[in-house]
């Protein structure tokens, strides 16, 4: 396959990474082998952290690749795996924060240690009680926890000199803290139903998303090659132009989507009353009418498939899906137009210009929202 394949090269980087992650996470389960309750839920959390599309590790490796001008080694493992790993702890946390059930097609972390916990077999909420949910959300909350600091570990044990190490460090703990801060506005702009502040829902995303998607991994694989203020800078305008983009899409598919399509639950956003530009621009464009029929139900908590087609159809009446599609596509736009400043190298910006594409126009199935 051609080298400027963005799809074979996350493909080819992910069987590397896999085999690490995995050996990784086995080690800690088995110093943990005397403590079965303990061994048990980090194999629990070694299960979770199977099944991503390995897309922010490969930016840590395009990244460093971009800057250095040569193939990352497996010295570029333990930083790229930690992105993994500090993944499937924060998504344990947001999907206690959301109420989802499920992530990547199965149960998220803290519904398998209730599952676990009730001794459940077919994982409906009737079957667990008051005590196995709370016994899922704390273990959940602790592994969620122990992801976040093992990436801080990982990225402390990389192979690289103490320097480019401690500038690694001052990056990923920018991203943690930028990821924190936008879940955190998250929750207080859906706590208030602040459907009308653009300019909260764009900070929101630009943290929430944009550093932890893209930014922070192409900064933190650029840092460790040895890269300086301007191309962090370059970085973060590219990094924000396409994570805003991504998560504008990544809306539209959480209320238009099936299931089967996303792998975790088409009807959270709506029950949340997920505060996203989508909805920002539907009550701005609704008839009176509509638009109490929206707030209605948006945010109203259990929702039914009669519910979710309902918000669908007021999307669509409001034109909201058009109008934040032709949104997402100027920022996809100004992305691209970032790219020269990040690197003169064609194969380079062949592999950015794709991710573009990819992130943006994946083939649907059930591991594209991770």
């Amino acid at each position: 396959m051609s080298n400027t394949d963005i799809k074979s090269y996350i493909s080819s980087f992910k069987n590397r990474l896999d085999g690490f992650i995995s050996d990784y996470l086995d080690k800690l389960i088995d110093e943990r082998a005397e403590n079965e309750a303990v061994a048990r839920l980090y194999t629990l959390f070694n299960d979770a952290s199977a099944g991503g599309k390995c897309i922010r590790a490969s930016l840590v490796k395009l990244g460093y690749e971009i800057i250095s001008g040569r193939a990352a080694s497996d010295e570029i493992l333990p930083a790229a795996a930690a992105f993994e790993v500090f993944q499937t702890g924060v998504l344990g946390h947001d999907d206690i924060i959301d109420r989802s059930p499920l992530r990547r097609g199965r149960d998220s972390i803290w519904r398998a240690a209730c599952r676990a916990a009730a001794q459940a077999e077919d994982g409906a909420d009737t079957d667990i009680d008051g005590e196995a949910r709370h016994y899922g959300v704390s273990q959940a909350i602790c592994l969620g926890d122990i992801g976040i600091i093992l990436a801080n570990r990982l990225v402390a044990e990389s192979g690289f000199t103490p320097e480019r190490r401690l500038a690694a460090a001052a990056v990923f703990h920018d991203v943690q803290l930028n990821t924190l801060d936008g879940e955190m506005l998250d929750v207080y702009l859906s706590r208030r139903k602040s459907y009308g502040d653009e300019t909260g829902i764009l900070q929101m995303t630009r943290l929430k998303t944009a550093w932890y998607t893209v930014i922070g991994p192409m900064q933190l694989g650029a840092v460790l090659a040895g890269a300086g203020e301007d191309t962090k800078r370059h970085i973060e305008e590219f990094g924000t132009a396409l994570g805003l983009a991504f998560q504008m899409k990544d809306d539209i598919l959480g209320v238009k989507a099936s299931v089967i399509e996303t792998g975790k639950s088409n009807t959270s956003d709506i029950a949340e009353g997920k505060v996203t530009l989508l909805a920002h621009y539907a009550l701005r464009k609704a008839s009176p009418n509509e638009r109490a029929r929206l707030l209605s139900i948006y945010g109203k908590g259990g929702i039914s498939e009669l519910d979710r087609q309902t918000v669908i159809s007021i999307f669509e009446s409001a034109g909201a899906f058009d109008a934040i599609t032709k949104k997402a596509e100027n920022y996809l736009a100004g992305a691209r137009e970032k790219i020269p400043f990040l690197t003169q190298n064609t194969t380079h910006a062949a592999l950015l210009n794709q991710l573009v594409d990819l992130m943006f126009f994946p083939k649907e199935d059930k591991n594209d929202r991770t």
